[in-house]
């Protein structure tokens, strides 16, 4: 977190009324972060709130890890920081970023990390551990790349086909409700 560029933009105040954008383990589930984050000063977050991440990480929850919190940050606002529950895995050159996070969130991986979670109402799990978890990848950036690229087209599909399902579903349960609601007032009559 680079302060002296940001405190440029508070007005003197100093590092403490820095704005930040929070991300806490409430904030995601597997593949995806279900709400927007936080914004905060700096002197208002949580002590937690210390974990920087870029565009290209895959954030896994290193605390109560039965709930999948794992997800690929491909878009990074400014000040973004994430809990420290959080381990943030950040591939070098030799990878491309988006097939470790598949691989990251592929059931096996997920399963492994649950695995070695330590505790009962609260497992957890170190970092070190999960960066000791033996993977397979192919050693050939363009064969990841390819086969982030075949997973993209596919799940896109899957999720226009998911997206119209939901909307059929709403549909029925709007007709439900407005059908229940017709009845129930006397707008139809049932009586035969």
């Amino acid at each position: 977190f680079d302060y002296k560029k940001r405190v440029s933009s508070t007005k003197g105040k100093g590092e403490r009324y820095t704005p930040l954008k929070y991300i806490d383990i409430g904030n995601v589930c597997l593949g995806s972060i279900v709400n927007e984050p936080v914004t905060m000063y700096f002197k208002d977050a949580p002590s937690r709130a210390r974990r920087i991440v870029r565009k290209g990480d895959t954030f896994i929850s290193a605390v109560r890890t039965y709930l999948k919190a794992i997800t690929y940050i491909s878009d990074v606002p400014q000040n973004l920081i994430v809990s420290t529950g959080f381990a943030v895995i950040r591939p070098g050159d030799d990878f491309d970023n988006k097939f470790i996070s598949f691989l990251l969130t592929s059931e096996m991986i997920v399963d492994t990390i649950c695995s070695l979670s330590v505790g009962v109402s609260y497992p957890a799990i170190n970092a070190s551990d999960i960066a000791n978890i033996m993977i397979w990848f192919p050693p050939d950036k363009t064969e990841q790349a390819a086969i982030v690229e075949h997973v993209n087209k596919t799940t896109t599909k899957i999720d226009k086909t998911i997206t119209k399902i939901k909307k059929q579903t709403d549909l029925l349960q709007e007709y439900r409700t407005a059908l229940i609601s017709e009845v129930v007032t006397g707008k139809t009559d049932v009586r035969t």
